[in-house]
């Protein structure tokens, strides 16, 4: 099928206005980051509720599943290859301040900078956009009845914002998932080619509280975290860099101290870090780097009471940096689809941000960020998504699942 015969049988289904209510619908359904956070029942009830029953219309005929997490996992044909995986994300920033998170009103876009309108909610910038414009293309190429020769794979994970690769690799390595491309949420209709990655850490000084007028008395937990920060400061390299991903920074993101008293020498003080990765850096090299830092600190003597301080350093969330070509099998699919359905190959770009990409290109499946998203808009008052770029996402989408996918 010819490029513009493909785009006319697609055009014929997709519609700017359905895919604009998708998008409101969805947004209306909340599924906030919590402190359970992959455990929020919410997430696996907005998934339910909110994305399954429009998957079953548009995968007639596929295989629905969740895994031990609730992540739903899609697949529509037997083939191995080839195979395509779309992945969206559940969850979304808690509302915090934003008024009326949840209404997925249709607003003008001018005050925002867009000519036309734009939908506010909670995640439209972010995951929500994105998951709308796939799921819009699933319906427009089934309503086309257009014949997949390949596999296809949607999933929906229950992760989103915890900075966590736990629920792309359970359904990778616990579900054996595999396809030979996929798509994680973008920004700005551009081809995300690669990013940093993060590991991030915890320095913790114990000491020994005491009351602040007999100082001798205790160990004091801040001195030794200043020293820790100063040893870090001084010590840890400032010369990594990589061409278009910037610096193997390492950020102090959080210093507290306890016990929470008056009057108190304090008797634990926990630093948390933001290292970045670049490409070829090991998240385990990393913290062995930080420890021999910071771990001559412990057992050092507090200068006022002579007593010692005990450090240890633990690992949080992390992700892997990504980098991918222009040359790399989901960069030329995209493109493609891109030039079919819009005019024009978008200009590639890097992002500072870490998301499941890495992870995926990582364990061998041609991964890109490709979206609608509004980076500027996320985690703001003004949480928004251009009804004009959600649509176009929506179109590329479709192209991409039909082009690639029947060969």
């Amino acid at each position: 099928m010819g490029d513009a015969n493909l785009r006319g049988r697609l055009e014929a289904h997709l519609s700017r206005e359905r895919c604009a209510r998708t998008l409101q619908e969805l947004l209306r359904v909340p599924s906030p980051q919590t402190v359970l956070l992959e455990e929020e029942p919410a997430l696996r009830g907005f998934i339910e509720t909110a994305v399954e029953p429009r998957l079953r219309h548009s995968l007639k005929g596929g295989c629905i599943h969740y895994d031990a997490m609730g992540n739903l996992i899609a697949e529509l044909g037997e083939a191995s290859s080839p195979s395509l995986m779309l992945i969206c994300h559940a969850m979304n920033q808690p509302p915090n301040t934003m008024p009326d998170p949840y209404s997925g009103t249709v607003v003008d876009g001018k005050p925002f900078g867009f000519d036309g309108e734009v939908v506010r909610g909670r995640g439209a910038s972010e995951q929500k956009g994105t998951m709308a414009a796939m799921l819009h293309a699933l319906e427009a190429v089934s309503d086309a009845d257009i014949q997949l020769a390949g596999r296809l794979v949607f999933v929906c994970l229950v992760s989103g914002e915890t900075g966590k690769i736990d629920a792309i690799r359970n359904v990778v390595e616990t579900e054996g998932v595999r396809a030979d491309i996929a798509i994680v949420y973008g920004n700005f209709l551009k081809l995300q080619l690669g990013n940093r990655g993060r590991i991030d850490l915890r320095v913790t000084v114990e000491g020994k509280a005491c009351h602040s007028s007999r100082p001798s008395e205790g160990c004091n937990a801040v001195t030794g975290a200043q020293e820790v920060l100063k040893r870090l400061a001084d010590e840890y390299p400032k010369n990594r860099t990589h061409p278009t991903l910037g610096t193997a920074s390492l950020t102090v993101n959080g210093l507290r101290s306890f016990p929470d008293s008056t009057h108190t020498v304090q008797d634990r003080c926990e630093i948390s870090l933001d290292r970045r990765l670049l490409p070829g850096e090991d998240p385990d090299l990393a913290i062995a780097e930080i420890e021999r830092i910071v771990m001559p600190v412990n057992e050092m003597a507090d200068p006022v009471s002579s007593r010692s301080w005990e450090v240890s350093v633990s690992r949080g969330a992390y992700m892997y940096p990504s980098l991918v070509t222009d040359e790399s099998p989901v960069v030329r699919a995209v493109a493609k689809a891109c030039k079919t359905m819009l005019g024009n190959v978008p200009e590639a770009f890097y992002a500072q941000s870490a998301f499941d990409q890495g992870y995926l290109n990582r364990m061998g499946i041609s991964t890109m960020n490709f979206g609608p998203g509004e980076q500027s808009f996320a985690h703001t008052d003004d949480d928004i998504a251009s009804v004009d770029r959600v649509f176009a996402a929506s179109r590329v989408y479709a192209c991409l699942i039909a082009d690639y996918l029947n060969p």
